[in-house]
């Protein structure tokens, strides 16, 4: 089946147009993800800090549900810098079942992931965010900043409450961000 789709790739890299050549190399970019997928997920796993965290950068571009639980895994790994990549990936794939997930991240003791966490939840449409964003405003600014803007960006109602709160924030960035973000959430 992928050899298939390989020829058929390989044979559009030598299309006239440049988007056409650029797809094709894109999706065979994928395609061979795929099809080195045990070896990437045994890498994420197994393999040294450098090649766990290249492995976990591949898997974005794998389309396979066999790759959820290893990246759910790697996010209860002690390595910081991990858990930020396997974070962006989940962020990247809108993965609805991995929500839960990324809203445990919210409360990882690295202020850097909790503020990457609330970012890709900008990502994932569900009104429950904004009670579970609401408690991050009183933390560290980039953390705060950060759930201020994915407040913004889901634009949900039940967004008001927090960010009104956050217009009485010491910081004047937190305030700023607020302001401008009330004026993106949805009536």
């Amino acid at each position: 089946m992928l050899e298939k789709r390989r020829n058929a790739l390989r044979a559009m890299l030598n299309d006239p147009q440049a988007d056409v050549r650029q797809a094709a190399a894109d999706s065979l970019d994928a395609i061979e993800a795929v099809a080195d997928l045990d070896q990437l997920l045994h890498r994420l796993q197994r393999g040294e800090r450098q090649e766990r965290i290249a492995a976990a950068y591949a898997l974005e571009r794998v389309n396979a549900a066999r790759i959820y639980p290893a990246l759910l895994d790697a996010l209860k790994s002690d390595d910081p810098d991990l858990r930020l990549v396997v974070i962006k990936v989940l962020g990247a794939k809108k993965h609805p079942k991995t929500l839960a997930a990324l809203v445990k991240m919210l409360d990882d003791p690295e202020s850097g992931i909790q503020a990457e966490t609330a970012r890709v939840l900008a990502g994932f449409s569900d009104r429950r965010l904004p009670e579970y964003l609401a408690p991050l405003l009183q933390r560290e600014e980039q953390v705060a900043l950060a759930a201020i803007k994915t407040l913004g960006q889901l634009a949900f109602p039940e967004g008001e409450e927090p960010l009104l709160g956050a217009l009485r924030d010491q910081r004047f960035v937190v305030r700023a961000k607020a302001a401008e973000m009330l004026g993106k959430l949805h009536i």
